[in-house]
């Protein structure tokens, strides 16, 4: 039989083609055993029991490791070893997780029970003062692992019974071999030292150290002649990995069993580890009750290659999901794009059919009313001849020359509509405001006086003149002071108009403001104030701003509609000036 280290490699255990490990029925077969006080000790210890154990079974060739605790661990969970000889509290730690078959259990009790074993003792030196647990906090205390069965874990439930909190002491993990605590406690660089039961006696025994040196801070039982602290658990555990095949681990297990010499170790049938799952129940140090993340980390330890690919996975998801929404974002944005363009087409499309009804109708109105107009005019100038012969004091003279002049304002009104349909520019002209607003206002009089509405102006300087078509502007001005008294005829209401004029402060222009207080334009007019056959008045066509912007821009000059804070229009006219044009 081969003795090994706690490095020393095996090559009994190489993965089968799928990634398991071979199931082992013969050959080189590894024991990985817990070694307490360190390599030499525990092979020297367990060599008959192993030799006795190699001729028995002559299929196979025994190699024994020397393991710490977390190397044990960590040789199951890679299958480095086929047979664990350990304490039952790591068996129940790596027996759920690893599947491990439990052979036999120890009977190193000197009464032959293996249910009473294991214990912990908590020693101090003989002169310290502590005479209770509790003195404790706050001192210096050794122990050799923080999940050493038969020391830390088995005193924990004792030190809190106590009253002392395990945040409230010092613990120090020193690690194997456990002679070092006793030699820590004996020069006095620990106040106490948490060890396995007859430990300190077996190396009082081999004359390493002296009992007298030392005192057991709390007794309980005495555990195989042994001093104790804490209540006795079941003896160690020799174990089988799940790829040792069933016919190696029964003859294994028989054995084991049949050992009855002086040299070897007695072995008894498995013992019950009930109550070793209850203490790591109460410590919440179960495999099964571990918490949630803790089982995920060691998950994610042991498979982290499938991890790390699953995480790139996640990751190239997630960026091509990102990749994807951006790229429905820009396709969303452009098709709104496309939709508000096509909606602009639409209204465009609308308005042109609605201009070009227009401009059917002002065709056909403009030749048919030239007729009328005509005779109109004929008839007015022939009765003012008539009258101017036969009764030149006639009071008929001045009506029938007013119509006359309307007739021919008509007529300039119609050819200025056939110049608009055709898009002939207007010949310009200087025009004096003056004179301009006070023939408007004639003109507007009739239903000022009616309507009870008061018609003022204000032009600076006074002899302020624009440049464009007198019909057009004369067009312009009725029309916005027209739609001003309309306002007031719906609102059945009295009030006033007031346009002021001055020069602008773009150089070349006249700015002409009409406010009135009739209540001003609803929000839905303002937001479409030049649609094409667009009215709220029962008689209205829709078409006065559209004919006003269209004059004023043929002429170089343009309009905007708004409400002020008195609450009305108020109508804005850029019109280039004369003094400027000169």
């Amino acid at each position: 039989m081969a003795l090994l280290g706690p490095v020393a490699a095996t090559a009994a255990h190489a993965p089968d083609s799928d990634g398991g490990h071979a199931s082992v029925n013969a050959g080189d077969v590894t024991v990985g055993i817990l070694a307490p006080r360190g390599e030499a000790h525990t092979l020297a210890q367990w060599q008959a029991t192993l030799d006795a154990l190699d001729d028995a079974i002559p299929r196979i060739t025994l190699t024994a490791r020397a393991m710490t605790l977390d190397g044990i661990a960590a040789a199951v969970a890679q299958g480095e070893v086929d047979f664990v000889l350990t304490n039952p509290g790591q068996f129940v730690l790596l027996g759920t997780p690893y599947a491990l078959s439990w052979l036999a259990t120890l009977r190193s009790n000197p009464a032959n029970s293996a249910r009473a074993a294991l214990g912990s003792v908590l020693w101090v030196r003989a002169e310290s003062p502590y005479r209770r647990a509790e003195q404790l906090t706050g001192r210096r205390i050794v122990a050799v692992h923080e999940r050493a069965f038969g020391g830390y874990l088995l005193m924990r439930p004792e030190l809190q019974a106590a009253g002392v909190d395990s945040d409230g002491i010092a613990v120090d993990f020193l690690g194997y071999p456990v002679d070092a605590l006793v030699y820590q406690l004996r020069d006095g660089q620990a106040e106490a030292a948490i060890m396995p039961v007859c430990m300190l006696e077996q190396m009082v025994s081999e004359g390493l150290v002296r009992r007298d040196d030392f005192r057991a801070l709390a007794t309980d039982e005495p555990l195989g002649g042994c001093v104790s602290s804490t209540p006795a658990y079941p003896d160690w555990t020799f174990a089988a990995l799940p790829h040792v095949s069933e016919a190696l681990t029964g003859d294994v297990a028989r054995r084991l069993l049949a050992m009855d010499g002086e040299d070897t170790a007695r072995w008894g049938a498995p013992v019950s580890a009930a109550r070793v799952a209850t203490l790591f129940d109460d410590l919440a140090l179960h495999p099964l009750g571990e918490p949630l993340s803790t089982r995920l980390m060691d998950a994610l330890q042991r498979y982290w290659h499938y991890s790390v690919a699953a995480l790139v996975l996640l990751a190239m998801a997630l960026m091509y999901h990102a990749w994807l929404q951006r790229k429905a974002r820009r396709h969303g944005r452009a098709l709104e794009a496309t939709q508000l363009a096509l909606r602009e087409r639409e209204r465009e499309l609308a308005d042109a059919q609605s201009l070009n009804v227009s401009g059917e109708l002002a065709t056909t109105l403009a030749h048919e009313l030239n007729q009328p107009l005509a005779a109109i005019r004929h008839y007015a100038e022939g009765s003012v001849l008539r009258l101017q012969r036969e009764a030149p004091d006639s009071p008929l003279l001045e009506p029938l020359s007013r119509i006359g002049h309307e007739a021919d304002r008509g007529a300039g009104i119609i050819d200025q509509a056939r110049q608009w349909i055709r898009r002939d520019a207007p010949a310009p002209e200087r025009l004096p405001l003056h004179g301009l607003l006070d023939h408007v206002r004639a003109l507007a009089q009739p239903r000022l006086k009616r309507l009870d509405v008061a018609l003022d102006r204000s032009i600076q300087p006074d002899d302020l003149a624009v440049l464009g078509s007198r019909l057009a502007m004369e067009q312009v001005l009725g029309n916005l002071i027209g739609n001003s008294l309309d306002a007031f005829e719906t609102a059945d209401r009295c009030g006033w108009i007031h346009i002021d004029a001055r020069r602008a402060a773009d150089p070349g222009q006249v700015t002409l403001t009409i406010r009135d207080n009739a209540g001003g334009f609803s929000p839905e007019r303002l937001a479409r104030p030049f649609m094409p056959l667009d009215t709220t008045r029962a008689q209205g066509m829709g078409l006065g701003l559209v004919i006003t912007r269209r004059l004023l821009q043929r002429q170089g000059g343009d309009i905007s509609v708004g409400n002020h804070a008195r609450g009305g229009a108020e109508i804005t006219v850029r019109i280039p000036t004369a003094e400027t044009s000169q």
